[in-house]
Formats: C-alpha cells, sequence, structure tokens
C-alpha cells in the first residue's frame, strides 16, 4: 500500500476498512499486519490471529526482532532451527551478534538474508498478482475420524468448493492431489494426471475415493483432508483434449506419495 498512504495511521484506518469489507461480505475474520517492509508486516500479520491487526513501527522494529524465536524469521524451518540452535542461535539477537559472514558461510545465500531480516532490512518487493499454479481445498477437522464414509462425504463436499473455484476461474487442472494428515501429523499426498484434465465433481469424487482406499485403514485416525488440482489449464486446452482424448473414469498416469 506504500503508494497509496503516507503514514503507519492511514495504513491502520485502511486495513480496518479492509477486515471490515471481508467479514461483510463472508462473515469470515481476517489478521491484518502493518510494518515499513515486507518481512514484518507479515509476521505482524501473524501476532495476534485471528481477528488481529498489528502494527511493528521503524522505531520497534529493533527490540521486536531481537526478541523474535528464529523459527519465526522467514524461510527458516524445523532442519534449519535444529542446525542455528546447536550453534546457540535462538533469537534475532544471536542471528545479528552471529553477524552476516559467518550466517553466510554456514548457511550460504540464506544466511545473509536472515541477517538482513534480523536488522530489519527486506527490499523484496510486494508482489499483488502472481501466476496461479493450483486450485485447492481442505479442511483440518475438529476430532480426529478413522471412518471412511465420513472422509468420503468430507472429499466430496470439498471436490463441490473445489469444482465451483475452477468454473469460475474457468480452467481446469490435469493433475489431482488428495492430501491426507494423520492424527499423528504425518502429512501424505498421492496425486494421479489424466490429459483432459479434471474440472467437475462428479468426476473427481471417485478418483478421490480410490486414492483414499489405498491410504486408510481401521488403525489411523485423520486429521486433516484435502483436494487440490494443479498443472493447470485454459477453456482453449481443455476444449482440446476432450477431444483428442474419450472421457473415461479417470487415467492413472502417475501416482506418488
Amino acid at each position: 500500500m506504500t503508494d497509496a498512504i503516507r503514514t503507519l495511521e492511514e495504513a491502520v484506518r485502511l486495513a480496518q476498512v479492509i477486515k471490515r469489507q471481508i467479514w461483510d461480505q463472508t462473515q469470515l475474520t481476517a489478521s491484518a499486519g502493518i510494518s515499513y517492509c515486507k518481512f514484518l508486516a507479515k509476521i505482524a500479520s501473524d501476532a495476534h490471529k485471528p481477528d488481529g491487526l498489528t502494527v511493528i513501527s521503524q522505531e520497534e522494529a529493533s527490540a521486536f526482532l531481537e526478541a523474535l524465536p528464529i523459527e519465526k524469521f522467514f524461510g527458516v524451518g524445523k532442519a534449519t532451527a535444529a542446525k542455528l540452535r546447536e550453534l546457540g542461535i535462538q533469537t534475532g539477537a544471536d542471528l545479528k551478534h552471529m553477524g552476516e559472514e559467518q550466517l553466510h558461510e554456514l548457511l550460504g545465500k540464506h544466511g545473509g538474508q536472515l541477517y538482513r531480516f534480523a536488522c530489519g532490512v527486506d527490499g523484496r518487493p510486494v508482489e499483488p498478482v502472481r501466476e496461479r499454479k493450483s486450485v485447492g481445498k481442505e479442511v483440518t477437522l475438529e476430532h480426529d475420524i478413522r471412518d471412511r464414509g465420513e472422509m468420503e462425504r468430507i472429499l466430496e463436499n470439498l471436490s463441490i468448493q473445489v469444482e465451483r473455484r475452477l468454473v469460475e476461474l474457468g480452467i481446469a487442472g490435469k493433475t489431482l492431489t488428495l492430501k491426507v494428515r494423520w492424527s499423528t501429523f504425518e502429512l501424505v499426498t498421492r496425486a494421479t494426471s489424466r490429459a483432459q484434465g479434471f474440472q467437475v465433481a462428479q468426476e473427481i469424487q471417485p478418483v478421490l475415493r480410490a486414492m483414499l482406499s489405498g491410504l486408510v485403514d481401521d488403525k489411523r485416525a485423520v486429521r486433516l483432508l484435502g483436494v487440490i488440482v494443479s498443472d493447470l489449464i485454459s477453456p482453449d486446452e481443455i476444449c482440446r483434449t476432450r477431444q483428442i482424448v474419450m472421457p473415461s473414469l479417470w487415467q492413472d498416469e502417475h501416482v506418488q506419495a
């Protein structure tokens, strides 16, 4: 919003308007983060979920970043965090103390970026428009479930939501992915592809049931289910491929974990 506003106070008022519009149109809460750079604004947006609005000013940034756990820094996953903690690096203050040169030697280019983040420097531009690569819906269940019939009913609902979005966008996707997270938090996926693409829920649902049957058993409970359509194709491509490829229930060209 840099080109549209001059002060953080103006940004707060605009964020409040956006949050209110989201609620009025969807009855969903949204959290907003405001700061002078992309990295800090993203951290601020996560600070007080749900329905939060957090501001990190340039004057507050240094103290905020020095106290920030390393896991909160962009690009620091479990493996990198463990590696850094082994060296006694636990916060942004530790990153700054280690210095850019040592972090670069330890983590390469990402090490240098981490040092700049710890110093409150992020020159990356905001890219409001990005090429869509997939359409998906998922749900984290209120209670872990083992009943396959219940899982299938949830997947049917998710596939209808995915179809609705694909139709709105006027696209289909050649690859359909089933996403399952067990109660142990282990995540697995199964995917299949076909040339004519996936768009219609009635065609997606039997494919999901087949992939689900190869995954679930009575021993493990499921915490999350998701449906993703990727390798997107345009309406013209949909027409061309459907003229070439005879419709079938599903064509399993590859399955991946």
